[in-house]
């Protein structure tokens, strides 16, 4: 593998594995589809392995869209402040995103220890390897808040102008 391509790789690791999870949910899909159709004999575990992939691709998804901050947000205010005062907003919104991600971190550790006895229907395995895209989703939402709120107040110290 080529060394630049594997820097890229591990660079967005999350998003090529939201990806990567979409396209098995895809094609777990299309294949399901198909078997229905053509052989009138559905593959009963595919449901529920593609709902657990696409849930792995909403929740790692989200938290790359947080990393690269292309979550929609509503700026039309803040874009008409000050340089300064909109550096302020933003470190305010990322101390809230952060504080919200850690404590929904929390309660996914929660909510999979009150479920570690629950089972899927089919295919008879713990509900918590669907869960843990809660606490991998949100735990690395927390990482990237984090890490968001340390740059905006080493610009803030810097003095560096938002262009």
């Amino acid at each position: 593998m080529n060394d630049s391509l594997g820097k890229r790789i591990l660079k967005n690791l999350d998003a090529w594995f939201a990806g990567f999870m979409f396209a098995v949910s895809m094609v777990l899909v299309i294949i399901n589809v198909f078997s229905r159709y053509f052989f009138h004999a559905p593959i009963a575990w595919v449901d529920e392995v593609a709902t657990s992939c696409f849930v792995y691709t909403v929740f790692v998804g989200a938290a790359w869209c947080l990393r690269t901050r292309q979550h929609v947000g509503v700026d039309l205010l803040v874009e008409r402040l000050p340089a300064k005062a909109r550096e302020v907003v933003h470190l305010l919104t990322d101390i809230i995103i952060l504080v919200l991600n850690c404590y929904v971190t929390y309660l996914s550790v929660l909510f999979m220890r009150s479920s570690k006895v629950k089972t899927m229907p089919i295919m008879k395995i713990s509900v918590n390897y669907l869960y843990f895209a809660l606490l991998l989703g949100f735990g690395l939402m927390s990482i990237y808040s984090l890490i968001h709120c340390w740059e905006d107040i080493r610009d803030l110290i810097r003095g560096k102008k938002e262009g």
